[in-house]
């Protein structure tokens, strides 16, 4: 069986539905909903639910939202690692007002990933690394991010990096955040996040560029569906239309089905469909729901 280890942020996602605009010291009614997410989270779980093997090194705190995500984990068929940290768990409330989102993160337990909880061992058992870009941009988490690339480079595991953001990348430094991705490395960012990488707006140069430099990957276009690469190779796939907007872990969704699938089948075209499917459930399930898992 195929064999993926992923390391990074597991968190409390909140959903908040805000159209009219919460006015100071009022109360309102609206749509709510906490569902367990992260980046690293929902990738996870969306890649054992396409039949791979997936351990996760993470950090939760000692509380009960720590045992929540833990737990959805195990009942997504992920592995869990988990370092229990004094800190609280990471939350991250996304804020939707209209078709535009805002998002919150309180990053806590996450940073608690020690490099010790890296063990060689994990990565002498697996076919891939997925590190949720955020490890790249937390000095708490870098150290533990980059043993396992060095450890997945010793032993020729090949890795993945979903990107955060492009105002944190921005912030960061994005020479930066890219001497912080090993190579050659499969990358899925979103076309803002790719306008940020290479300095060009144009999909097919973002592309183009991101494959001079990565072994395999995918652009999300949103509404304008996805650009998939893998060496020389292209391929296009639509979006369908949808009517929720909420597309939280959309991304993560997307990047899970595509490693998962790309490993087990090794044809792009299958998956890259796959991943744009993982995506749009997601979308249609909005923030809440974990994959099943088949």
């Amino acid at each position: 069986m195929t064999r993926i280890l992923v390391l990074g942020d597991l968190n409390l996602d909140v959903f908040v539905r805000d159209d009219a605009g919460v006015a100071e010291g009022v109360e309102v009614r609206s749509v709510v909903r906490a569902q367990a997410g992260g980046s690293a989270g929902t990738f996870a779980c969306v890649a054992a639910a396409h039949g791979v093997e997936v351990t996760f090194i993470g950090a939760v705190g000692q509380d009960r939202v720590g045992d929540l995500l833990e737990q959805s984990l195990v009942d997504g068929g992920v592995i869990p690692h988990l370092a229990r940290s004094p800190l609280p768990s990471g939350v991250i409330v996304a804020l939707h007002r209209g078709s535009e989102r805002s998002m919150v993160c309180s990053r806590g337990a996450n940073d608690g990933i020690s490099v010790e909880a890296v063990d060689p061992e994990l990565l002498e058992a697996v076919d891939h690394l997925h590190v949720s870009g955020y490890a790249l941009l937390s000095e708490a988490q870098w150290p533990a991010a980059a043993r396992a690339f060095a450890l997945a480079a010793q032993g020729e595991v090949s890795v993945s990096v979903d990107p955060p953001p492009a105002n944190l990348i921005e912030s960061f430094g994005t020479e930066r955040f890219l001497k912080r991705i090993p190579e050659p490395c499969w990358l899925f960012p979103n076309e803002t996040e790719g306008r940020i990488l290479t300095g060009t707006t144009d999909p097919d140069r973002i592309v183009a560029r991101l494959s001079a430099r990565s072994k395999a990957g995918a652009l999300t276009l949103g509404a304008a569906g996805s650009l998939a690469w893998r060496g020389d190779e292209r391929h296009a796939q639509p979006a369908p239309p949808l009517e929720s907007v909420d597309t939280t872990g959309a991304g993560d969704a997307f990047a899970g089905a595509f490693v998962a699938s790309l490993l087990t089948s090794g044809d792009l075209i299958e998956a890259h469909r796959h991943a744009a499917d993982a995506a749009r459930i997601r979308i249609s399930r909005g923030s809440g729901g974990r994959p099943e898992r088949p």
